[in-house]
C-alpha cells in the first residue's frame, strides 16, 4: 500500500508539473491582459495535432517536434492578438472588454469544429516506441514521457520566471500588467506587450501539447478538459501569478492521482472542484498567488 501510495503521489507530481504547464499560459494571460482567455483548451488542441503532425509525417521525435510546436503556437499567438483582438481593445474603453470574452469563446467552438471537420472525430496517438519506454527504480514504475513530461515542465516554468523577472521585456510585460497607464508614461508599448504575452502564452502551450501527446490520443476535443483544468489550477494557484499556477497543477496533479487510490475517481474530480470553490470563497487571491508578482 505505500509503494502504491508513493507511485501514485510522484505520478501526480509528474502530471501535475504539465497540468501547471497548461496554466502558466492562461494565468500570463490574465496578469498583463486582465482577459479570460476561454479558447486556451482549444489552443492546446491545436499544438498536440501540430505535433502529432511533425511526429507522423515528418517523423521526428515527440522531444524535437515541440520547439518546432512550440513556435508555430507562438506565431499563431502573435497573429490572433495583432490581427483580431487588438481590434476588440482598440472599440473598448474597459480595462477588462467583455467584447473578449465573448470572442475567445466563439473562437473556441471555432477551432473545436474545424479540426473536426478537418481531421475527423477519431482519436489519434503516435506510433513511437519511446512512448512506451519505462524506467523502474525498484518497485516504482515511470514512464519516458512522464519524466520529460515533469523534467521539461519545471524547465520551462523556470526559464519563464527567469525572463520575467530579469529581462528588460520581462520586466515591461510585468509593470504593463501591474498598471497600463503608468508603463505607458515610462514608455512602454502596452500594445506590443500584449501581443508578446498573448504570443508567450501560447509558445508555452505548444510545449505542454508536445508533452502531453505521448501520454494522451489528440482528437478535436481533447483540450476542452485541459482548458477547464488549467481555469482551477490558475484560481488555486493565484490569478496572474506564474510561478503560483506551477504550483497549483502540482496540487491538482496529485489530488487527482492520490485521491483515486483512496476513493473512487469520480469523487476525487469533485475534491479538485471542491477544493477550487472554497478557494474562490476563502482565499480569492489563491493558495500561492499574491497581489502582483
Amino acid at each position: 500500500m505505500t509503494t502504491t501510495l508513493l507511485q501514485a503521489l510522484l505520478g501526480g507530481i509528474a502530471s501535475g508539473a504539465v497540468y501547471g504547464l497548461i496554466a502558466l499560459g492562461l494565468s500570463l494571460q490574465f496578469g498583463v491582459m486582465k482577459i479570460i482567455n476561454f479558447a486556451h483548451g482549444a489552443f492546446l488542441m491545436m499544438s498536440m495535432y501540430v505535433c502529432f503532425a511533425l511526429t507522423s509525417h515528418f517523423g521526428l521525435h515527440p522531444l524535437a517536434a515541440m520547439p518546432l510546436t512550440a513556435a508555430v503556437l507562438f506565431a499563431v499567438g502573435y497573429a490572433c492578438q495583432r490581427w483580431l483582438i487588438d481590434g476588440i481593445y482598440r472599440k473598448e474603453t474597459s480595462r477588462e472588454p467583455i467584447g473578449v470574452l465573448i470572442f475567445t469563446t466563439g473562437l473556441w467552438i471555432f477551432l473545436d469544429n474545424a479540426f473536426l471537420a478537418l481531421a475527423g472525430p477519431d482519436s489519434r496517438t503516435i506510433d513511437a516506441p519511446w512512448a512506451n519506454e519505462v524506467w523502474m527504480p525498484g518497485d516504482l514504475i515511470f514512464t519516458y514521457p512522464q519524466i520529460a513530461g515533469l523534467f521539461f515542465a519545471c524547465l520551462i516554468t523556470a526559464a519563464l520566471v527567469l525572463f520575467l523577472r530579469h529581462t528588460r521585456t520581462g520586466r515591461a510585460i510585468r509593470a504593463t500588467g501591474q498598471d497600463r497607464e503608468a508603463a505607458s508614461v515610462l514608455g512602454i508599448d502596452s500594445t506590443r506587450v500584449y501581443r508578446l504575452s498573448f504570443a508567450i502564452g501560447l509558445l508555452v502551450l505548444g510545449a505542454a501539447g508536445a508533452l502531453l501527446l505521448p501520454l494522451y490520443p489528440v482528437n478535436p476535443f481533447v483540450g476542452d478538459i485541459f482548458g477547464l483544468r488549467a481555469f482551477v489550477i490558475v484560481v488555486l494557484g493565484g490569478i496572474g501569478s506564474v510561478a503560483g499556477a506551477f504550483w497549483g497543477g502540482i496540487l491538482v496533479g496529485v489530488l487527482e492521482s492520490v485521491g483515486s487510490q483512496l476513493i473512487p475517481i469520480t469523487y476525487a474530480e469533485a475534491l479538485i472542484f471542491l477544493l477550487f470553490l472554497a478557494t474562490m470563497y476563502f482565499r480569492p487571491s489563491g493558495l500561492f498567488g499574491v497581489e502582483n508578482e
